[in-house]
C-alpha cells in the first residue's frame, strides 16, 4: 500500500464513524460535514490499488474504479461547499443555487467521456495513463472545472466570513480553512498543469511524482481542515484547563479570607459549578471584597512593619511585594477572627487591576506565598506586636460545595 493509503485512509474512516453518532438529530451543517468525510473515506478507499483492482475485476472493465473516485470527489467538494455555506449563514447565490444541476451535469459528462475514452488495460491512475489525449483532456476539464468552482466558492465564503469573525479561536479556525481552500486550489492547478502538458505533448513529467504530489496536497488540505474544525474546541479545552488550574491555586487564599469574612461569599447555583472560568471569576471578586472588608486591620504602619520584617528575611523586588501582601492578609484574618478592633479609619488597600488575567496571576502568587516560612514568621511577629493571639498557622475553613 502507498503511504497515503496507510496515513490518511484509516483516520478519515475513524472520523466518519465517530461523527455518525447523533447524526439523525444533527443540524444540516453537521450532516453536510459528515457527508464530506464519508465521501472522502469511500473515495480514498476505492483509490487503494488493491481495492481498485478488485473493483475492476468485479465490473469487468479496465480502470473502471477511476470513475467512481472522480464522481465521489465531486460530491465531496459539493458537501464541503454546502457545509461552509450553512455554517457561515450565507444566503444562496447563483453558484449555490446551481450546485446540484452542475453536479449532475458534471457526473453525467464524466461518465459519458469515460465510457468512450480509450482506457488503459491495467489499474493505472487515469491522469497519468497513456490514453487518447483529446478525450482525456475533456474528462479532466470537466472534473477540474467543477472542483475549482466548488473550492473557489468555499474560499470566497471563508474569506468573507473570516473578515467579520471575532478575534480568537473562530478567526484562527477561518485561517486554517483558508489554508484548506488554498491547498485545494493548488491541487487543481497541479493537475491542470499536467493535463495541459500532456495535451501539448510534453512528456518530461514523472507520473509517479505527479500522483505523489497530488496526495501530498490532499493530505495538507485535510490536515488543515481538521485543525480548522477542531481549533475552537481545542481552544475551549485549553481555556477550561487554565481556569481549573487558576481555581485550584487561588482557592487556598479564598478559603483563608472566607474564614474571616463569610458574608462576602455568595452561593453559586449548581448548574454554574461546571464552568471553571466562572468559579475563578467568583473567587477573584470575593477575594477583592474580603480584602476591602479586612482593610480596617491594616493601617499604613502595619505594611511598613511587614516590609521591614520580610526584607530582613532576604526577600526583595516583586517577591517582596507578594510576600508583604500575603503576610498582611494572614494578619488581617487573624485579627478579625480574634475580635481585634479595627485600627484604620480610611481605606488603604487597593484592589482590582485593569487586566483581569494579571489579577488572577497576582492572586495565585499571593496564595502560594501564604504558607512560606518567611511569611509565617512575619505574621507571628505582627500578631505579637499587635497583642493578637497566634497559633501554628491560618485557620482551616469548612469546605463549600461549589468550589471545583
Amino acid at each position: 500500500m502507498r503511504p497515503f493509503d496507510l496515513v490518511v485512509v484509516p483516520p478519515v474512516w475513524l472520523i466518519t464513524l465517530w461523527k455518525l453518532r447523533g447524526l439523525r438529530t444533527a443540524p444540516l451543517h453537521s450532516r453536510a460535514l459528515w457527508a464530506m468525510w464519508a465521501l472522502c473515506a469511500i473515495s480514498f478507499t476505492i483509490g487503494v490499488p488493491d481495492v481498485r483492482r478488485m473493483i475492476d475485476n468485479l465490473v469487468g472493465m479496465p480502470s473502471f474504479a477511476n470513475l467512481p473516485v472522480a464522481i465521489l470527489s465531486l460530491c465531496a467538494a459539493t458537501a464541503f461547499f454546502e457545509f461552509l455555506r450553512e455554517v457561515t449563514g450565507s444566503t444562496p447565490g447563483r453558484l449555490a443555487r446551481a450546485r446540484w444541476p452542475l453536479l449532475a451535469a458534471s457526473a453525467i459528462g464524466l461518465t459519458i467521456t469515460f465510457l468512450v475514452l480509450k482506457r488503459p488495460e491495467d489499474d493505472a491512475d487515469l491522469l497519468t495513463a497513456d490514453v487518447n489525449a483529446p478525450l482525456a483532456g475533456v474528462y479532466w476539464t470537466i472534473f477540474l472545472t467543477y472542483v475549482s468552482g466548488a473550492i473557489g466558492g468555499c474560499a470566497r465564503l471563508v474569506l468573507r466570513y473570516g473578515r467579520h469573525a471575532s478575534p480568537g479561536p473562530l478567526r484562527t479556525s477561518m485561517r486554517f480553512l483558508s489554508g484548506t481552500c488554498g491547498f485545494g486550489l493548488l491541487y487543481v492547478v497541479h493537475r491542470l498543469a499536467y493535463v495541459v502538458a500532456n495535451e501539448l505533448g510534453w512528456r518530461g513529467l514523472n507520473s509517479s511524482a505527479v500522483v505523489a504530489t497530488s496526495q501530498v496536497l490532499l493530505t495538507c488540505a485535510l490536515l488543515l481542515f481538521v485543525l480548522g474544525m477542531t481549533w475552537p474546541s481545542l481552544a475551549e479545552q485549553a481555556r477550561r484547563y487554565r481556569a481549573r488550574r487558576d481555581a485550584r491555586t487561588i482557592r487556598p487564599l479564598w478559603e483563608l479570607l472566607r474564614s474571616a469574612t463569610p458574608e462576602v461569599v455568595l452561593a453559586l447555583p449548581a448548574e454554574l459549578q461546571r464552568d471553571p472560568g466562572l468559579v475563578v471569576y467568583r473567587y477573584v471578586i470575593e477575594v477583592r471584597d474580603s480584602i476591602l472588608a479586612l482593610d480596617g486591620h491594616l493601617p499604613p504602619r502595619r505594611r511598613a512593619a511587614a516590609v521591614e520584617l520580610l526584607t530582613k528575611a532576604g526577600l526583595a523586588g516583586e517577591e517582596l511585594a507578594v510576600a508583604v501582601e500575603a503576610a498582611l492578609l494572614c494578619f488581617a484574618v487573624r485579627a478579625e477572627l480574634t475580635g481585634a478592633p479595627p485600627q484604620n479609619a480610611e481605606q488603604t488597600q487597593v484592589v482590582g487591576m485593569a487586566d483581569f488575567g494579571a489579577e488572577i496571576a497576582w492572586f495565585r502568587r499571593v496564595a502560594a506565598m501564604t504558607h512560606e516560612p518567611a511569611v509565617a514568621s512575619a505574621v507571628r511577629t505582627l500578631c505579637l506586636t499587635a497583642g493578637i493571639t497566634t497559633d501554628d498557622g491560618p485557620p482551616v475553613p469548612e469546605p463549600v460545595s461549589w468550589a471545583p
